[in-house]
């Protein structure tokens, strides 16, 4: 049960390092949850558009791309599962907005709809969708304050909305959210839209901003349903431009656009606590678990080759003996002086069967000099062979040629072999 230990310790260790290699999470695991954007990236790629993905550290100038897609983040206390708290401070809708008047750049606002629990549940109920003063309330910030947004009744409805490009498509929601027609100010018109509302508007104090009410359109899950994907292809051509070649940039930082592109110069960022998640993100996290299984051999060699500490009688703690005795043994062989070690044999050998007849105490030279006189008792001249053959190991042994040593050994073992020790 000694090895015990070490075996169940080495076995958290490494189910430890296979934790941190194969288990850790992935980056963008918010784009490929079902309110993720990476599906559209993918379906647009698929389809010959290219799309570039925001990057908190780095500046996008206007000139490299063609569109802008925008997801309006979740609900704050749930911000950080599509980013970090700085970039979700960074992301605002009005920034955005000055960003398409000054640049002339296409730019589609998408309404945010569910709560972040979905995330965590994997299913959508009525409890994970957004109330609706909270997405009234966003939309206050991008858009004038008389539009309004309202929800269909629960379930998956099918619709064909009517486009000003009249490019036909059947598209399905789940209790869909659009804008209120009747709400709609003059200086706002329905882009895309269905009998029960409106899906896009653009208002002319806007430019160029489109505001898309429902997200489920564009989303990873929404994209699997009925002709979405299509409808989406279809949208994002013709708010970007039939000719345009450039990029689509999905922004998910909502970081500020420059009007060129920067030049590559040495910066100061500031630092905080989430930078000490790269030391462990892949693939420094190869690196970390190779250590960590590295370190647990060498501790279960460690432990496992000598044995813990043995306690005496005496309160003491010692060395294992067999340990003790069979290292001894091996720096003998390796020094090549095996008659030290046949001399500390013998010795040893006395001692352990002075033990046994006398006691714990007897393993020392008066032990052994009271086991031979017991022998003379019973049987002097077995007793003097003996005593003899194991005087000259123990004093000439390490002088002894080989053969002579083997020659003097053979004849104590049997001498040995030929008493009777008897009993205490």
């Amino acid at each position: 049960m000694r090895n015990a230990a070490p075996i169940l310790i080495l076995l958290v260790l490494v189910g430890l390092a296979a934790l941190a290699l194969f288990a850790r999470p992935r980056e963008n695991d918010f784009d490929h949850s079902p309110l993720g954007s990476k599906g559209l990236q993918v379906w647009l790629e698929a389809k010959g558009i290219p799309v570039i993905r925001s990057d908190p550290h780095f500046v996008r100038a206007r000139a490299e791309i063609s569109m802008r897609v925008l997801f309006l983040p979740l609900e704050n206390d749930e911000a950080a599962a599509s980013g970090t708290d700085e970039e979700v401070e960074s992301a605002g809708p009005e920034s955005w907005g000055s960003d398409s008047r000054r640049y002339g750049l296409p730019t589609l606002i998408i309404m945010p709809k569910w709560r972040g629990s979905l995330l965590r549940d994997g299913i959508a109920r009525q409890a994970d969708l957004l109330p609706l003063e909270e997405v009234q309330e966003e939309l206050r910030r991008i858009a004038p304050k008389d539009l309004r947004i309202n929800r269909n009744d629960p379930g998956f409805a099918e619709a064909h909305p009517g486009t000003s490009w009249g490019q036909p498509a059947r598209i399905a929601l789940y209790q869909a959210q659009t804008f209120d027609l009747a709400s709609l100010p003059r200086a706002c018109k329905e882009v895309v839209g269905t009998q029960t509302g409106a899906l896009i508007v653009q208002c002319e104090n806007y430019h160029q901003v489109y505001l898309l009410s429902d997200p489920d359109l564009l989303n990873n899950h929404g994209l699997a349903l009925a002709e979405n994907a299509a409808f989406a292809v279809s949208l994002i051509q013709r708010l970007r431009g039939i000719d345009e070649r450039r990029p689509v940039y999905l922004d998910t930082a909502g970081n500020p656009l420059e009007a060129r592109k920067p030049v590559d110069e040495g910066r100061t960022y500031e630092r905080s606590g989430s930078d000490l998640k790269r030391f462990f993100a892949f693939p420094l996290s190869i690196i970390w678990g190779v250590l960590l299984v590295v370190v647990a051999i060498c501790f279960w060699r460690g432990f496992w080759r000598f044995g813990p500490p043995l306690k005496d009688a005496s309160g003491h703690i010692e060395l294992s003996k067999s340990a003790a005795i069979e290292a001894t043994a091996r720096l003998l062989r390796l020094s090549g002086n095996d008659g030290r070690m046949v001399s500390q044999f013998v010795l040893h050998l006395l001692a352990d069967k002075a033990q046994l007849l006398f006691g714990p105490g007897a393993g020392n030279e008066a032990g052994i000099d009271r086991l031979f006189k017991r022998l003379a008792r019973r049987d002097h001249a077995a007793a003097q062979a003996l005593h003899s053959s194991a005087q000259a190991l123990i004093d000439r042994g390490h002088l002894m040629k080989r053969a002579d040593l083997h020659r003097n050994l053979e004849t104590f073992r049997k001498s040995l072999g030929s008493i009777d020790f008897g009993s205490r």
